[in-house]
């Protein structure tokens, strides 16, 4: 079936566009920020202070790539790493006044540029497509539990 075949190269091509379109609003909003460097302030901002590995967790990343984020975020002075006094092999990443000062707006420009991305689409055909992407997800690893993810860390449409 060619939609077989092709189903990886629409979710890339998706991926891809998704992040690149709320890249350009964030940046078209002034925020000097990409998706992911948002997704890991929106983390912490409805978490509170965690270890890198937990949000590693949290944004189904290796702890090598939040790493990187947070290096980002904390060259632009919107978060701190302080070594964990009670386990020193961990770092917890807090927001900065600065940080906090953003969420907001922030948050606004990038449930916008989401909104326009699912415009057209009900909240059913996206839990659909959402329940798809879990079963997807499950038949690759079997520990990934997307459903459950989206339940314990909430957002709003």
């Amino acid at each position: 079936m060619v939609l077989s075949k092709q189903l990886g190269v629409f979710l890339n091509f998706v991926h891809n566009r998704f992040k690149l379109w709320v890249n350009e609003s964030l940046q078209k909003s002034g925020y000097n920020i990409t998706a992911e460097q948002f997704l890991l302030l929106d983390t912490l901002w409805m978490e509170g202070p965690l270890s890198q590995q937990k949000i590693a967790d949290i944004m189904l990343k290796d702890k090598n790539s939040v790493v990187k984020l947070v290096n980002s975020l904390e060259a632009r002075g919107l978060v701190t790493r302080e070594v964990n006094q009670n386990d020193r092999r961990e770092n917890i990443v807090t927001v900065t006044k600065r940080g906090i000062e953003i969420q907001e707006p922030v948050t606004q420009a990038a449930l916008n540029a989401v909104e326009q991305i699912t415009s057209g689409l009900s909240d059913e055909e996206i839990s659909t497509f959402i329940k798809a992407l879990d079963t997807m997800a499950g038949n690759m690893d079997k520990d990934i539990n997307l459903l459950f993810l989206a339940e314990i860390y909430p957002t709003k449409r």
